[in-house]
């Protein structure tokens, strides 16, 4: 293994940069051990205290951690790195909220493009059998199964799409989603609507049926962008005496006056 050496002042940041490049790449995989300081200072030819000050940087972004008498490792789940810097560009009004789906809809339709073009038949059992848990969640009016079925549904999508930084991104988008929604409000929406977009993705991902799934998934994100909006329309101090799990009161929104995590 080898690196390119170092010569400029704030030396540490063309080491994160190399790291970052290196562990993006592959070459070490979550929960991988990295060269210990001596030996990452040698590859670089650089001192410790550079190298240890290249570690400390790429700890608060989240992509290693160090672990007490065993070394420094590449985190498990590097979500919660990309998290945290979309935190960072939140807003604390609600409009945040709607700003984050809004973000989130172009990288669904390409996630379910890609899913639609690159899905082994193992992606399709997968997504089939979410899509389908789903429905069975809206029957049940399981709410919370729902979202269960939910994000195992759209997770497995990102898998099939096979795109690192997708599946990436739109974990941390989904986690600030749920993490920031559970806290004001639930998003209001049908579930058996929803459970049915659902089922028209994973068909149009089983037939590989590129312009069907994105246009199923386009449709499914703005069902919920559209469900979230009617939602925040409602004062918060009469949201507040409203269940927005099961049922949403069905002035709310048209639908079968249930709400969904879609």
């Amino acid at each position: 293994m080898s690196f390119r050496s170092v010569f400029v002042t704030r030396s540490y940041e063309q080491v994160v940069d190399q790291l970052l490049e290196r562990i993006h790449a592959g070459a070490f995989a979550p929960n991988e051990r990295l060269p210990t300081e001596r030996e990452l200072g040698e590859l670089f030819g650089v001192s410790r205290g550079v190298i240890r000050e290249a570690i400390k940087v790429l700890g608060t972004l989240g992509v290693v951690e160090s672990r007490q008498g065993s070394g420094t490792y590449v985190s498990a789940n590097l979500v919660p790195s990309v998290s945290r810097a979309l935190i960072l560009s939140a807003k604390p009004e609600e409009q945040s909220i709607l700003d984050l789906m809004e973000f989130r809809a172009p990288l669904e339709r390409i996630g379910a493009a890609l899913a639609a073009e690159r899905r082994s038949e193992d992606d399709v059992a997968i997504i089939t059998a979410h899509a389908n848990a789903t429905r069975a969640a809206a029957n049940a009016n399981d709410w919370h199964q729902f979202g269960i079925e939910d994000n195992g549904l759209h997770t497995a999508i990102y898998l099939a799409a096979g795109n690192p930084f997708l599946i990436t991104v739109l974990g941390a988008v989904r986690e600030i989603q749920h993490s920031t929604i559970a806290m004001m409000t639930s998003i209001s929406g049908s579930p058996g609507i929803a459970a049915g977009h659902h089922e028209r993705i994973a068909r149009a991902i089983a037939l590989r049926d590129v312009n069907e799934a994105e246009s199923a998934m386009v449709e499914h994100v703005q069902y919920s962008i559209d469900a979230l909006r009617a939602t925040l329309a409602v004062p918060p101090e009469e949201r507040a005496r409203i269940d927005l799990r099961w049922p949403l009161a069905p002035a709310l929104l048209e639908g079968d006056g249930s709400t969904s995590t879609a």
